[in-house]
C-alpha cells in the first residue's frame, strides 16, 4: 500500500500511505457502478432472468415427480445433483475472491490516483527550559540509577541475585521482563513528543538534542538488560513461539533506537531526517522478514530438546508445533519421538498431500523426512511426562 501509494516522507504521509487501500475501498463501489449500469439497462437482461426462473421451477417439479416414479432415475439425479466435497467450502471460496478483488480494485484506484503527502502542523511551542529540563534530568538520572543496578547484577552473577532479591536467577530473569520492554516504548513517545512540539533556541537545542540522546542510549541499555534477562531465561527453560517473539520484539525497538539517536545526530548537524519514517517501515519489514527465515517453530524445538532433556519435556506443547518442527523432534527418543510426531502430523495434515494451491516447503521436508522415519503407530502414548508453565 505504501508503495503504490507514493506517498512522500512525512510520518503522516507514511501512515495515510499505508491505509491508503483501505481507504479507497469507498470509490469500489463508484469504479465498477458504470459496468453494472450499462449491463442492468440493456433490455433483455430482465427476460432472460425470467426464463431461467421459470425453467428452474419447471425442471424441479417434473423432476422430483420422475424421481419418486422410478428408482433407477432417481438414483441417477441423485449422483447428478450431489455436491462434491469441494462444493462444502465453495460460499467461503467466493467470499475470499470477491474480498480480494475487491482490494485489487483498490490497490488499482491507489495506483491510479497517487495520495498527496499530506502537510503536517509544522507549529512548536515555546515553553520554560525548566519545564522540560528538570523532568528529562530526573528521567535520565533514575535510568543512569537502574542500569548501574543492571550492570552490578550481571557481574554478581546468580549469588549475588539470590542474596539480594531472594529470587533464583530464572526468577530474576522473567520478573520484570515485559515492564522494561513498556518503559522503551513510553521512551520513544518522550522523544517524539519533545522533539517534535517542543522549540528552543540553539544552546537549548542542543541541551535538549544531548538529553533526548542520553535518555534514549540508556534505553538501549536497559533494551540490553531485558534481552539479557530473558537469555537466562531461555537458558534454564528453552525457547517457547512467546519468548522468541519478544526476543525479536526487543531487537526491533533496538533498531527504532538506533534509528532515532541517527536521526537526531543528522538533523542537529544541520540535515533533513525526513527520511526516517519510511526507513522505520523499511526496518520492520525487513524484521519480519528475518523472523520468519529463522524459522521459529524449528528454533522453538531444538531449543526444547536440548535444554530441557526428555525427561521434562511439554509433549503437549511439542505436539502443537508446526511442520517446521519435525527434524529436530525426530531427533527425540521412541516412544516418545512417535508420539510427539503424531500430534504434529495430525495438526498440520502431514497424512495427507496439499491441495494444489495450498503447497509448502516445510509441510514437503517434514513429509519426506518421515517417508524415511515413519511414526510408529503401535507405540502406546500415554499421560504427558511434563506439562510445563511459560
Amino acid at each position: 500500500a505504501l508503495a503504490v501509494s507514493g506517498a512522500g516522507t512525512g510520518w503522516l504521509g507514511v501512515i495515510r500511505g499505508g491505509v491508503s487501500v483501505v481507504l479507497a475501498l469507498g470509490p469500489v463501489q463508484w469504479f465498477l457502478a458504470g459496468p453494472l449500469k450499462k449491463l442492468s439497462a440493456r433490455r433483455r437482461v430482465m427476460p432472460t432472468l425470467a426464463a431461467l426462473g421459470i425453467t428452474a421451477v419447471l425442471l424441479a417439479v417434473f423432476g422430483l415427480l420422475f424421481a419418486s416414479a422410478d428408482a433407477v432415475f432417481a438414483a441417477y439425479l441423485e449422483r447428478v445433483t450431489t455436491a462434491p466435497d469441494w462444493a462444502e467450502s465453495a460460499p467461503l471460496r467466493i467470499f475470499l475472491f470477491v474480498l480480494f478483488a475487491v482490494l485489487l480494485a483498490a490497490v488499482v484506484l491507489v495506483a491510479l490516483r497517487p495520495v498527496n503527502d499530506p502537510v503536517g502542523p509544522q507549529k512548536k511551542f515555546r515553553v520554560s527550559r525548566s519545564i522540560w529540563l528538570v523532568p528529562l534530568t530526573a528521567v535520565n538520572l533514575l535510568f543512569a540509577s537502574f542500569v548501574a543496578v543492571q550492570i552490578t547484577a550481571l557481574f554478581g552473577g546468580d549469588a549475588w541475585v539470590l542474596r539480594t532479591a531472594g529470587l533464583t536467577y530464572a526468577e530474576y530473569a522473567r520478573q520484570g521482563f515485559f515492564q522494561l520492554v513498556v518503559v522503551s516504548v513510553f521512551v520513544l513517545g518522550i522523544v517524539a513528543v519533545a522533539g517534535g512540539l517542543l522549540r528552543a533556541e540553539r544552546r537549548e537545542r542542543w541541551l535538549l538534542a544531548g538529553l533526548l540522546g542520553m535518555l534514549c542510549g540508556l534505553t538501549m541499555v536497559v533494551l540490553v538488560s531485558a534481552l539479557h534477562r530473558m537469555n537466562l531465561y531461555t537458558d534454564a527453560y528453552g525457547l517457547s513461539r512467546l519468548r522468541l517473539s519478544v526476543q525479536a520484539t526487543v531487537w526491533w525497538l533496538g533498531a527504532l533506537f538506533a534509528l532515532v539517536l541517527l536521526a537526531g545526530a543528522v538533523r542537529f548537524a544541520g540535515r533533513g531526517s525526513g527520511w526516517l519514517p519510511r526507513t522505520v517501515v523499511l526496518v520492520t519489514g525487513l524484521g519480519l522478514g528475518a523472523f520468519a527465515v529463522v524459522n521459529p517453530d524449528l528454533q522453538v524445538a531444538y531449543s526444547q530438546v536440548e535444554v530441557r532433556g526428555v525427561t521434562q519435556l511439554d509433549s503437549d506443547y511439542l505436539g502443537d508445533l508446526g511442520a517446521e518442527a519435525v527434524p529436530a523432534l525426530d531427533r527425540l527418543p521412541e516412544p516418545q519421538r512417535s508420539c510427539v510426531l503424531a500430534d504434529v502430523v495430525e495438526a498440520n495434515g502431514l497424512d495427507r498431500p496439499d491441495p494444489w494451491n495450498g503447497w509448502n516447503l516445510a509441510r514437503l521436508q517434514a513429509r519426506d523426512l518421515l517417508a524415511e522415519h515413519p511414526v510408529n503407530e503401535s507405540v502406546e502414548c500415554g499421560p504427558k511426562p511434563y506439562r510445563g508453565s511459560d
